[in-house]
């Protein structure tokens, strides 16, 4: 978290944990802003896929999609427990066709949160986080559609640690979520865990689990981004973040989609830029 097969991330306080104490690529799991601060995270995505997973779970190919996605992330500490925030997608979509390509451009949607820390000791943290997606100009019945035009609203709970590890720590976080998706699609359940390193320095590195659940069995073609109303999708992710000083980190990563069922397997690559203050 970060893109269409990747997702999103923000940094925390947890007791008496501090700005410097997380790499600000996994900002967003369980951990809450101190109050009265602002983090930006400002990612940019290319999406490939060529091959898609069909109801059974078999790859099969598909025609050419891509997609670039700029979409930023601002948020805001009210209190030390309570963290707010936006995130809009801007979209770039390019669609093979039997007719040629077929691409199209804008401002898809938006997503709004609020994370709530419920409990923390040391350096571990545990909180339940609500969010809304607004559509804005999704365009769902272009060739090239940019998002589905109707809302969601999920609720998810995760807790993250962190520990000394050597002359560096590790830290690692697990959530879970629900999500309702309404004007008839199917709800989803997902499952999302990372685990990271750093081993003294500027460097860390992450790798992440990011997995979603379709609770519904449509198994049609109207699929948009790649993906049917109902679909179920596995992602393995690779991250490294390089800190500089303590005003921002640059951060890279890879994601691949190595399993499904009526979804793109897409691979992504994407550079973030993340500024606390």
């Amino acid at each position: 978290m970060i893109f269409k097969a990747v997702k999103r991330t923000t940094l925390c306080s947890a007791g008496v944990l501090c700005l410097g104490l997380l790499p600000h690529v996994v900002h967003g799991s369980a951990w809450t802003r101190p109050q009265g601060s602002f983090l930006i995270l400002a990612p940019v995505s290319y999406t490939v896929a060529d091959e898609a997973f069909d109801d059974s779970g078999n790859r099969v190919d598909r025609l050419r999609f891509e997609m670039v996605e700029f979409s930023p992330l601002i948020e805001y500490g009210m209190t030390d427990s309570i963290t707010v925030g936006m995130q809009p997608k801007y979209r770039q979509v390019s669609v093979e066709t039997a007719n040629g390509t077929v691409t199209n451009s804008g401002l898809a949607e938006s997503d709004f949160l609020v994370r709530k820390r419920l409990w923390s000791r040391d350096q571990a943290s545990f909180s339940v986080q609500g969010l809304v997606k607004v559509p804005i100009n999704p365009d769902e019945d272009h060739e090239a559609a940019l998002g589905r035009d109707q809302m969601d609203a999920e609720v998810k709970l995760a807790y993250g640690n962190r520990r000394p590890a050597g002359a560096g720590r590790i830290f690692y976080s697990g959530e879970a979520g629900f999500r309702k998706r309404f004007e008839g699609l199917d709800d989803e359940l997902s499952l999302n865990a990372f685990f990271g390193w750093s081993p003294g320095g500027a460097w860390s590195f992450i790798a992440r689990s990011a997995n979603t659940f379709g609770l519904g069995s449509d198994d049609n073609n109207d699929d948009v981004l790649t993906a049917g109303p109902s679909y179920t999708r596995h992602d393995a992710q690779l991250m490294t973040s390089y800190r500089m000083g303590n005003s921002a980190s640059l951060v890279a990563g890879v994601s691949h989609t190595y399993a499904g069922e009526n979804v793109g397997a897409g691979n992504t690559g994407f550079l973030a830029l993340t500024m606390p203050f």
